[in-house]
C-alpha cells in the first residue's frame, strides 16, 4: 500500500515536471529587457517600444501579446493579442488596417519592437506584454502608461469701434489647450449680466473641439467677433450685426459682465470681461 502511494506520488511529480518542461521548454531564450512609452494624449497615437533580448545564436520567431493597449470612450479595454501594429496604418481603432498577424523574428542580441497605443480617456493604464514561442511563455513584463487630461484655458479680448453715437465692443475668445490630450465636445456657455440690475440679459451655449497643444476660436464666422456689446449714448446704431448672433444692446448707464465658462468632464474654466471697462464706465456715468 505504502509502495503504491510512493509510486503514484513520483508519477505525479514526473507529470508536473514534464508539464513545466513543455510550458517553458528548452527552446528560445528570449527576455524583455526594457520597455518605454512616453505619455500619450487622448485620441492620439502612442507607441510602446519593447527591447527583446535573444540569447540564442540563431534567429527565432516569437509572438507578442499586449494587454490594455487600447481603451475606448466607455473605458473598455481591447486586447491586441498576437497583433503587431504597423507604422503604415492611419487608424487607431481598425484592426483590419493596423494588425499584422504574424510572429516577430528576433535576431541574436537586442531587438526593438514597437506597438501602437491608443486611449480615449485620460488616466494611468498598466500595459502587460507577454512573449511566447509555440504557446510557451518566455517572459512577461508590465509598464504604466500615462494619459494626461487636457489642460484647458479660456481667453477673452475685445476691440472697440465707434458707430454713430454708440460704442460697439467686438468680443473675441479662444479655448486654449496646453495639454497633450485633445478635448472633444467641450460645453461652452456665454452669460451676459447687467451689473446695474444684476439680471442675466443674454445666454447662449455651444460645444467646441480643441486638439492637444492648440487653440480653438470661439467665433463661428471668419472676420466676425464671437459676441457684440453695443453701448448707445443716444439712439442705438440700428444696423444688423448678422451673422453674429450673440448681441447685447444697452444704454450709457449700463455695464455688462460677460462670462464664458467651458466644461469638459470634471474640468471647468472661465473668463470674464466688464464692458464698458472701468474708466470708460466712469466717464459714462459722469
Amino acid at each position: 500500500m505504502k509502495k503504491n502511494v510512493i509510486v503514484t506520488l513520483l508519477f505525479a511529480i514526473l507529470i508536473l515536471a514534464l508539464g513545466l518542461f513543455w510550458y517553458y521548454g528548452t527552446g528560445a531564450d528570449v527576455h524583455i529587457v526594457d520597455m518605454n512609452a512616453p505619455p500619450v494624449g487622448v485620441g492620439s497615437r502612442g507607441q510602446l517600444d519593447i527591447v527583446l533580448l535573444n540569447n540564442g545564436s540563431e534567429p527565432v520567431d516569437v509572438w507578442l501579446e499586449v494587454e490594455n493597449a487600447f481603451v475606448d470612450e466607455n473605458g473598455e479595454s481591447y486586447s491586441t493579442s498576437r497583433l503587431i501594429i504597423s507604422n503604415e496604418s492611419e487608424s487607431l481603432w481598425s484592426a483590419e488596417l493596423v494588425s499584422l498577424q504574424k510572429p516577430v523574428k528576433l535576431l541574436p542580441g537586442n531587438n526593438t519592437v514597437s506597438v501602437m497605443l491608443g486611449y480615449k480617456l485620460p488616466g494611468e493604464y498598466e500595459v502587460e506584454v507577454k512573449v511566447s514561442e509555440d504557446s510557451r511563455l518566455l517572459d512577461k513584463a508590465s509598464l504604466v502608461v500615462e494619459v494626461p487630461p487636457p489642460e484647458l484655458l479660456l481667453e477673452l479680448e475685445y476691440e472697440k469701434e465707434r458707430m454713430g453715437s454708440s460704442d460697439v465692443y467686438g468680443i473675441y475668445g479662444y479655448l486654449i489647450n496646453h495639454g497633450l490630450s485633445s478635448a472633444r465636445d467641450v460645453s461652452t456657455n456665454l452669460t451676459v449680466i447687467n451689473e446695474l440690475t444684476g439680471k442675466t440679459v443674454f445666454t447662449s451655449s455651444r460645444t467646441y473641439d480643441v486638439r492637444g497643444n492648440d487653440k480653438s476660436a470661439l467665433w463661428t464666422w471668419p472676420d466676425y467677433p464671437y459676441a457684440i456689446v453695443e453701448i448707445a449714448h443716444g439712439k442705438p446704431f440700428g444696423e444688423s450685426y448678422m451673422p453674429v448672433q450673440n448681441v447685447v444692446i444697452g444704454g450709457s448707464e449700463d455695464r455688462f459682465r460677460i462670462n464664458v465658462t467651458s466644461t469638459w468632464q470634471d474640468q471647468v474654466v472661465s473668463a470674464e470681461l466688464l464692458l464698458p471697462p472701468g474708466e470708460e464706465a466712469g466717464d459714462a456715468y459722469d
